[in-house]
């Protein structure tokens, strides 16, 4: 404060204080304070997990194309959430009706679940039966007819393909189309209370009001990937550009091309006791076990790579290489 204010100033602010001529403003009674639970484990993914952004980023541009052949024109995906939350929050924020459709997640143990709204289907019905874009449908309020489900698992067989695609960058699973329910009680891939990984997909295409679909999978069925989803595979990202990375890895290998290196050469070895040791004298010789032509081992920064024969060449030492290790 003292180089704010000059001493005598900070003197009579202190008087003004204690004699009470100067209000002073009470603490913040308000909700300035948050309580935190820390044991709540549910949070947010985005960009926690590089791994599983670049499954993210190839699952919404690869569901561009495939979801072109039911809204008539290429939308726009993008993911929304990625998230950590209990199974049982999940299911009560669902409304009905909607499709749950179970797939296998090979070779991961339990069973994935892509949630598939009504406001999608009638999207896609709105489409397929010839209707009048940016025309609003009514909402469903009833059960999917036969008709209707037929449709949600041609959509979801192609979303499930796509998902299947996305996860290459990190592991293969199979991804294999199990059953439909439409009952959030008959589709518990984990109990009430366990982590899913919930993943929430928006679609917007023209003349259509904006949808979206969920992914989602046990978090106890991901810890085989945990690892890998930590981390970036080299030449992987979501929007992979084959011809960017044919040019960054010509420029890496030039720049380690003039990287120095520390070249060693072991002429030989010997197994000694320690009294051998300490009795060495000044003269004596210590035979190392081989010939003169060798084979002297090569080592590049402390690793043995080849194998050579010593000799001399213009005057300095030298080893000729004769095999890689």
């Amino acid at each position: 404060m003292g180089e704010i204010l000059s001493q005598d100033e900070v003197e009579a602010l202190l008087k003004a204080v204690d004699a009470g001529s100067l209000p002073v403003a009470e603490p913040n009674q308000g909700g300035g304070v948050r309580a935190v639970d820390l044991t709540n484990q549910e949070r947010s993914l985005r960009g926690r997990l590089p791994g599983l952004d670049v499954v993210l980023g190839r699952l919404t541009r690869d569901l561009q194309s495939s979801l072109a052949t039911f809204f008539g024109q290429v939308p726009h995906v993008a993911c929304t959430v990625a998230e950590l939350v209990k199974l049982s929050s999940f299911m009560e924020r669902l409304a009905q009706p909607v499709g749950l459709q179970l797939f296998r997640l090979t070779p991961l143990r339990g069973q994935g679940m892509l949630v598939l709204r009504a406001p999608l289907l009638t999207a896609v019905l709105q489409v397929v039966f010839g209707g009048m874009p940016g025309r609003k449908a009514a909402p469903l309020a009833r059960e999917f007819s036969a008709l209707e489900q037929r449709v949600l698992e041609r959509v979801g067989q192609r979303v499930l393909a796509d998902v299947r695609e996305a996860w290459r960058a990190v592991a293969p699973l199979e991804c294999g189309y199990l059953r439909t329910e439409t009952n959030p009680l008959f589709a518990a891939i984990a109990s009430p209370q366990e982590l899913v990984l919930h993943v929430e997909l928006a679609i917007a295409a023209e003349g259509h009001e904006e949808v979206s679909l969920a992914v989602c999978i046990p978090n106890a069925s991901l810890d085989p990937l945990r690892g890998a989803l930590a981390r970036v595979q080299q030449g992987v990202d979501a929007g992979s550009d084959p011809a960017g990375d044919t040019a960054w890895r010509t420029k890496l290998h030039a720049a380690l091309a003039e990287a120095p290196v520390e070249l060693g050469v072991e002429l030989g070895r010997r197994e000694m006791r320690m009294r051998e040791v300490l009795g060495l004298a000044v003269g004596d010789v210590v035979t190392l076990g081989t010939g003169r032509e060798g084979p002297a081992l090569v080592r590049v920064a402390g690793r043995p790579h080849f194998v050579g024969t010593p000799g001399v060449s213009g005057g300095n030492n030298a080893v000729r290489v004769t095999a890689r290790l």
